[in-house]
């Protein structure tokens, strides 16, 4: 297949340009935006924790949802005509997908029991792993209710105070769960 001379003009002169732009964000820039991302994926992943770990508590129903609603829509295009993914490669993606999940929950599990007698803990359960009743998410200020006085905890907590604990330990979560990547 023969590219056209307009066609590659138009690749390099966007390759330029991406460059361009990348070389114009300063590496520390790109430091900070990579540790603002794993802070956020932390707090993502935790506050799908619970879900995630109920997904994969149980293998065999876990992998028995291929053969439920099938869609059609999962399509694989060759030249002239799309192709269902065979069964046995639907099977193979999901048993992958099983097995990289739980590795996350793991990973998770590891990081948690690093943290969890560090002052502050509490209010990681209460904030992404115990959620009220209707799976909502307590908000500062009931969590700063809920320890006033309690566990060490001073008589005036605050939400201040609530929250600096919970941003040092998602700081501290991110590095066990991404590595230098969150410093």
């Amino acid at each position: 297949m023969a590219v056209s001379k307009e066609v590659k003009e138009t690749i390099a002169v966007t390759i330029d340009e991406v460059f361009k732009k990348m070389n114009s964000i300063s590496w520390l820039e790109r430091q900070k935006a990579m540790k603002d991302e794993a802070f956020k994926n932390t707090e993502k992943i935790l506050y799908c924790f619970n879900i995630l770990k109920e997904h994969v508590a149980d293998e065999e129903e876990y992998l028995e949802m291929v053969h439920k609603n099938k869609s059609t829509s999962i399509v694989k295009y060759t030249k002239n005509k799309p192709d269902k993914p065979e069964d046995d490669q639907v099977l193979k993606d999901r048993v992958a997908s099983y097995h990289r999940s739980k590795a996350d929950v793991e990973r998770v599990e590891k990081a948690l029991a690093r943290i969890k007698n560090r002052k502050g803990f509490e209010v990681i359960e209460y904030r992404y792993l115990n959620r009220k009743s209707d799976g909502g998410v307590h908000t500062y200020s009931e969590i700063a209710g809920f320890l006033a006085g309690n566990g060490g905890y001073n008589d005036n907590l605050n939400e201040k105070t609530v929250r600096g604990y919970k941003n040092d330990l998602i700081r501290d979560i991110a590095v066990f769960l991404f590595g230098s990547d969150a410093l």
